[in-house]
């Protein structure tokens, strides 16, 4: 065996083919394995991944044509493995495509697999690779088969577990195909869901497999991949641009070699749910599916998997449909087997083998009872955010921080002032009213900024309850400058001091909830915004009012910029567990902040 080692994946037709026909000796074929999954993380990724590409060469296993040419080189490729190395870890290699994959493996045929795994092993060791990462590995694989014996020839200790389930839909014989259809034509909720799309207009599926219809297509995967997850209180792994550029990269690869199937349910000539997915060796993979959130009550992503399902048993060139990693409930409904994979570590030292081991005891002991294992994340949580707080504000401000938290449960007074405004001022046209799309472009311009996709969060959860309507202010170039909420100013809760707001009027409105994105403070986005919304109100015939903690001095320097009055202010003194909410019509803080800069706007960030 010769390994040659290479820091690149080339885009070589030749290595190509010979790659690619090796997936299809394996045991477990999977387009994950390809050379063109490994070219297009490469390529999408450069930034903190360096590829590390092991060519397995034989020179027994050569062809009769390599014989009686009499090439110099006649050594055949018998496996390999695309392996790299992240950044911030340059002795420890993980799996090239392992943030990608829902299976990853060494590639070669089952009956090499021994000799290739042990090559790569001395070879990993020879250039001074110490820990291995590799997840995902199909449990049925010739690699767990000789991992622990190979692994100990070569010097590494190895820790393997039970990873994640993949479920699948096994298709079968003609007959079994048949019943299939009746089952999955049955369920219910797909059954009710069809039915109201049906109720819209026609309903098709339709499908898109040519590498100029992926760059086309993707923006709105984007776009209902991220709202979804906005809704539901997350951030969408699509808000790393390398990921979407990743999946423009693999789009156009797999296009190429005619393994894509992007598939579209069309609702009256509108799409409405998409599955960013491949055909391959006999396999139709459930890779990225999306859905508009709007359509939610139809399920959507469901429908259209059935109607998938019903298309594949029609085609006997396929022999199941993998749903991928995942256990959403809808997967168990519809699938009829289940994979099984496995995350396996290796390493040369023994105390960290044994360490990982006992991590491994402790979450397999933790899943078994929930209770503890809740407790341990609640304490763990409370740890992350205390470093978060003491990396961004410092020991002595998180000190101080934590002193008067503790000391205001026993003792406080919290001050809110309140504001109005009835002035009608031009630039009211500049604040729209708020949509998902609006949400979604602002997540993808601040997605490393974690606060504003907090805000962003909790706006779509908020956004279809009656009673409160959001709006934005956008600059020139249609971008999302600042957010602020308008709801009813009777009995409108303020959270900061726990307390409801008395009838005044029907007409009265709370402006609420403002927020500037980090990149766009310092423009005075605040002040513009709040001054338009008073604006919207006062036209509408209905009085705009605000309010502000008594301690946030530059969100009250952005009303008063804004032609705000002051009104009154609440005050809610705690001592010993009792407290009590007193209206002032006087306050000094706001003579102090107007002596001080009568004219100065900034912008907070929220209020």
């Amino acid at each position: 065996m010769r390994v040659t080692v290479l820091k690149t994946i080339p885009d070589d037709p030749e290595l190509r083919t010979a790659w690619n026909g090796l997936v299809s000796s394996m045991e477990n074929p999977e387009v994950f394995f390809t050379h063109q999954w490994a070219l297009a993380v490469s390529r999408s990724f450069r930034k903190d991944l360096e590829p590390v590409l092991f060519l397995v060469y034989d020179s027994a296993q050569r062809d009769s044509a390599q014989r009686d040419s009499g090439a110099q080189d006649s050594a055949q490729l018998v496996g390999l493995a695309a392996l790299a190395v992240h950044a911030d870890a340059p002795r420890a290699a993980i799996f090239l495509a392992s943030s990608t994959a829902d299976y990853c493996d060494i590639v070669s045929a089952p009956g090499n697999r021994r000799a290739v795994l042990l090559a790569v092993l001395q070879e990993l060791r020879r250039l001074g690779l110490r820990d291995l990462v590799w997840a995902s590995v199909p449990a049925n694989s010739a690699t767990i088969t000789h991992l622990q014996e190979v692994a100990r020839k070569s010097g590494f200790w190895v820790a393997s577990r039970a990873s994640s389930e993949c479920r699948i839909i096994e298709l079968g014989d003609e007959q079994q195909r048949q019943a299939l259809v009746q089952t999955v034509a049955a369920k219910s909720m797909e059954k009710r869901g069809l039915k109201k799309l049906r109720a819209l207009g026609s309903v098709r599926v339709v499908h898109a497999t040519e590498p100029q219809e992926v760059r086309v297509i993707l923006p709105a995967i984007v776009s209902a991949q991220v709202s979804r997850f906005l809704v539901s209180g997350r951030a969408s792994p699509l808000l790393d641009p390398e990921r979407r550029d990743f999946l423009v990269e693999l789009g156009d690869l797999m296009a190429q070699a005619q393994w894509l199937k992007i598939s579209q349910l069309e609702v009256k000539e509108r799409l409405i749910a998409w599955n960013y997915g491949f055909s391959f060796q006999g396999s139709w993979f459930w890779y990225l599916p999306s859905f508009l959130v709007e359509y939610s009550y139809a399920s959507p992503g469901s429908c259209l998997l059935r109607l998938l399902v019903e298309e594949a048993c029609g085609d006997t060139t396929l022999r199941w449909l993998d749903l991928g990693l995942g256990d959403e409930s809808y997967k168990i409904r519809f699938a009829n087997a289940v994979r099984q994979s496995r995350y396996v570590q290796l390493s040369r030292s023994l105390p960290k083998h044994v360490i990982k081991i006992g991590r491994q005891e402790l979450v397999a002991t933790l899943a078994r009872s929930p209770n503890l294992e809740s407790k341990i994340r609640g304490v763990r949580e409370r740890y992350r955010s205390l470093s978060v707080r003491i990396r961004e504000a410092g020991m002595a401000a998180t000190a101080h921080y934590s002193l008067r938290r503790t000391t205001s449960a026993v003792v406080s007074a919290s001050e809110v002032l309140i504001f109005q405004s009835s002035e009608k001022t031009i630039g009211a046209d500049q604040l729209v009213p708020m949509n998902l799309e609006h949400l979604v472009q602002a997540a993808l311009r601040n997605a490393g900024d974690p606060h504003t996709l907090a805000y962003l969060m909790r706006c779509a959860a908020r956004i279809s309850q009656p009673g409160v309507s959001g709006f934005v202010l956008q600059n020139e170039q249609g971008q999302s400058t600042h957010f602020l909420w308008i709801s009813g100013y009777d009995g409108f809760h303020l959270s900061e001091i726990d307390h409801a707001l008395e009838p005044m009027s029907p007409d009265a409105a709370m402006i609420f909830d403002c927020w500037t994105p980090h990149a766009d403070r310092g423009q005075g986005s605040y002040a513009s915004a709040i001054q338009c919304a008073a604006s919207r109100l006062v036209s509408e015939g209905r009085t705009a009012w605000i309010f502000s903690g008594a301690n946030n001095a530059a969100s009250l320097r952005g009303i008063l910029k804004s032609r705000f009055a002051y009104r009154f202010s609440l005050i809610r003194r705690r001592k010993f567990g009792r407290s009590s909410v007193a209206r002032c019509e006087t306050t000094g803080v706001v003579d102090k902040l107007e002596s001080a800069a009568p004219h100065l706007g900034c912008d907070p960030g929220s209020s």
